[in-house]
């Protein structure tokens, strides 16, 4: 099952929602319902506030880790809707940059950007696999990752007992790619398939593993800006 795809069920995990991280008592506290994001997603600038159009996910602290950490955006502009998600992430409870997948780790990122229209109806869907699959020319790209730079993060006390109120500001940067369809063509899959022989009779597997005009890909890079405010429940 994608990731992304669990998040909003983990948006009824999170409690509710507002800076370099270790807890902070004497910081006044923050409201517990605060969700900012602006994006710019292929040149189009798209931003919320508050739920439903801001939504963050996770499934709570454990030590050191926000688990399953997630972003979204979803937004109308010009009559389309937007979707951003960041997928899940175990982030680290302090200032830094961190990719994910780790660069030091195999696989892309699950993030996407989707187009609908007002209805819901699928426009476009760009998501990290395709990226990797059709335009990444080395094997763990770090340009298939999702990058997080965390400015600000401060953990204090929740007025629920057994959670922690988390005020986290950064910003993220994935790129992502979309096929003309909902999957790939006859003529896209043809070339895949001879890619993949060629690789094994090269001895060598040949990157991308997809010919990206072939299959028609599009690509697209998004990056958003977030200020949100959580009470997450403390593991054990």
């Amino acid at each position: 099952m994608k990731l992304a795809a669990t998040l909003p069920l983990l948006l009824l995990l999170a409690a509710c929602n507002q800076e370099s991280a270790t807890p902070n008592k004497d910081q006044a506290a923050a409201p517990s319902n605060s969700k900012t994001m602006s994006c710019v997603a292929g040149g189009l600038k798209l931003s919320g506030m508050g739920e439903p159009e801001v939504g963050v996910g996770s499934f709570g602290i454990q030590g050191d880790i926000i688990t399953g950490f997630g972003l979204s955006l979803n937004v109308e502009h010009a009559g389309k809707a937007y979707e951003i998600s960041s997928s899940l992430m175990s982030l680290p409870i302090q200032a830094g940059t961190y990719h994910f997948p780790a660069l030091t780790e195999p696989g892309m990122t699950l993030a996407s950007y989707k187009i609908r229209t007002k209805d819901r109806d699928l426009l476009r869907d760009y998501n990290g696999g395709n990226y990797s699959q059709q335009f990444s020319p080395i094997e763990n790209d770090p340009e298939a990752k999702l990058k997080i730079q965390v400015d600000k993060m401060i953990v204090s006390d929740a007025p629920l007992p057994g959670f922690k109120r988390v005020h986290a500001v950064g910003q993220f940067a994935f790129n992502a790619a979309a096929l003309p369809a909902s999957s790939p063509s006859d003529a896209c899959v043809s070339n895949g398939i001879a890619r993949s022989l060629a690789g094994v009779k090269a001895g060598k597997q040949l990157l991308p593993m997809f010919d990206a005009a072939v299959c028609g890909a599009e690509k697209t890079n998004v990056q958003c800006n977030f200020e949100v405010v959580i009470d997450l429940v403390q593991l054990k």
